[in-house]
């Protein structure tokens, strides 16, 4: 095929349906052999002019010009092209376009989709971006979720979605019907992490009360003073559980993802060390290696490429620095220099030595030996190849090694944490010796005005920043529990949350996309992506 259109030239004597099927044909070669790029070019190309999206010719260029501008990453000029052909589409016509279409709009964040709103005066562009809306608007809850759809329909009757939705939303009413109705909650409630996801659990069930009486039973087996989960795991199964929330405990993780196939769904709150093939076990918690990756990602994508580590230097922050280690220097980066220190360390010596302050010192040393005093001035230098340091520390730490950095000449040196650094409560006064810091974190640590949150935080008392996204592990785990079986199915491929932006893995292991800040005036001021 190729071939033979290759010998084809386009003479002005073409029809216009004829160039569309030659550039189209040319895209399709394209796509074939996996040149993406190229083939939007063909569906770019200037000779494309007066498509009309009623034909069979023309519907298939956009549709094809659409699902490539997917795949190319470019979510909101393919809502454009789609959006051209839905209304036109007919419903008997087996094919992804309203499915493409609903993933290219749930790819994009509210301020991106009111960007599209305000610049639209499409009637069956709005529609689609008022229904990605509602949707969006009620994460929090399918029962939610379910009402602003049929909300939207009401609204929208003219729309083509309004006779045939896509499919991710026609089996939301299904998943609604099959949720779990009796939940197990493992955790060590006479122990403060177990207590804070608790509260989180709670408040979020509570919200959800408000909404629809239609809540789950909820037991609680406490898992304090238990050495083996097992007894206690099959006690809340044999009394009636068909999905069981928890355990906490690495190790007890560990000990159901060894066990054979689990009776029932089981979101565990911890990650066992190795791969579980127990495809009723689910797995989230609050990784650090999310945190390191959300840091790589935004380091990286600001033109930086090479490191210094600062972190502390027991035996957990080890694993951790390994893991940025190669993490790192697998994407393509370099590591330049890096420093472990202890609680009671002298932070003016280890900022000497990650930025080879001490070095040049010791060539000071050397040549005042050699030289008379009175003939010789000094002024250290530090290293010039750094182009950010990754610093792994509290809030106390940060506040003594940031003013330290600058003293030793390297308050330009821009400096990137994890949430360990924030401890979010609003202090400027004393975060002011944080400023500069660019840190990842929750949008529940982050956004604390955001109504989705409000509402929980505010029957909660006032805690520290590992209570407080603790808690808000609490709130996601009830969040997602009614979704497990949408994420299998690829129903559903990311969940806003109060942790992150929640995505699981082909071994139904949750990860969390975070948000960036940075410290200014001492204030934790949000980054907008």
């Amino acid at each position: 095929a190729q071939y033979e259109i290759e010998r084809i030239r386009v003479t002005d004597s073409f029809e216009q349906k004829a160039i569309l099927k030659y550039l189209l044909l040319n895209a399709k070669i394209a796509k074939f052999n996996g040149q993406n790029e190229i083939a939007i070019q063909w569906l770019e190309d200037p000779l494309a002019t007066e498509i009309d999206v009623t034909s069979d010719v023309g519907k298939d260029f956009l549709l094809t010009k659409g699902q490539t501008l997917i795949t190319l990453n470019q979510p909101e000029s393919a809502i454009f092209t789609l959006t051209q052909i839905t209304e036109h589409w007919s419903g008997n016509t087996e094919l992804t376009l309203y499915e493409d279409l609903w993933s290219a709009l749930q790819s994009l964040n509210e301020q991106q989709l009111s960007s599209i709103a305000e610049d639209s005066t499409s009637y069956e562009l709005r529609g689609w971006i008022e229904l990605a809306r509602a949707f969006n608007s009620e994460e929090t809850s399918i029962k939610k979720q379910l009402d602003a759809i049929d909300q939207w329909r009401r609204t929208w009757v003219r729309h083509s979605a309004a006779a045939r939705l896509p499919q991710p939303l026609t089996e939301l009413q299904s998943f609604w019907e099959t949720r779990p109705t009796d939940i197990a909650l493992i955790l060590p409630i006479l122990q403060p992490a177990g207590n804070a996801i608790y509260e989180g659990f709670l408040s979020a069930y509570y919200q959800e009360l408000l909404v629809s009486q239609e809540v789950p039973k909820v037991s609680i087996y406490d898992s304090s003073n238990v050495l083996s989960i097992t007894k206690l795991y099959n006690e809340a199964v044999s009394e009636g559980a068909n999905l069981i929330i928890g355990p906490l405990k690495k190790s007890f993780v560990r000990e159901l993802s060894e066990q054979g196939e689990l009776p029932v769904d089981t979101l565990a709150l911890n990650y066992a060390d190795s791969l579980s093939s127990n495809n009723k076990l689910f797995q989230f918690g609050l990784a650090p290696q999310d945190e390191i990756m959300a840091v790589i990602e935004l380091a990286w994508k600001n033109g930086l490429r090479t490191a210094a580590i600062l972190m502390p230097e027991s035996e957990d922050y080890q694993e951790l620095q390994k893991f940025f280690e190669q993490s790192w220097t697998r994407k393509g980066g370099r590591i330049a220099s890096k420093v472990n220190f202890q609680d009671d360390a002298s932070y003016a010596e280890i900022v000497k030595r990650l930025m080879a302050i001490d070095t040049s010192e010791a060539r000071s040393e050397k040549l005042l030996r050699l030289l008379p005093r009175r003939n010789m001035q000094f002024v250290p230098r530090r290293r010039n190849d750094i182009d950010f340091i990754f610093l792994v520390a509290d809030p106390d730490a940060g506040r003594q090694i940031k003013p330290t950095l600058a003293f030793y000449f390297s308050e330009n040196i821009p400096v990137y944490s994890i949430p360990s650094i924030y401890e979010g409560t609003h202090n400027p006064s004393e975060n002011s010796d944080l400023d500069g810091i660019t840190f990842v974190d929750s949008p529940w640590m982050l956004r604390p005005s955001d109504i989705q949150n409000r509402s929980l935080e505010d029957n909660l008392r006032q805690a520290t920043g590992p209570i407080q996204r603790l808690r808000a592990m609490g709130v996601d785990s009830f969040r997602i529990y009614p979704r497990l079986q949408q994420f299998s199915s690829g129903n559903i491929s990311l969940l806003r949350g109060a942790t992150g932006q929640l995505l699981m893995d082909e071994n139904q292991i949750f990860h969390r996309g975070l948000e960036a800040a940075q410290f200014v005036d001492g204030v934790a001021t949000l980054i907008e992506q």
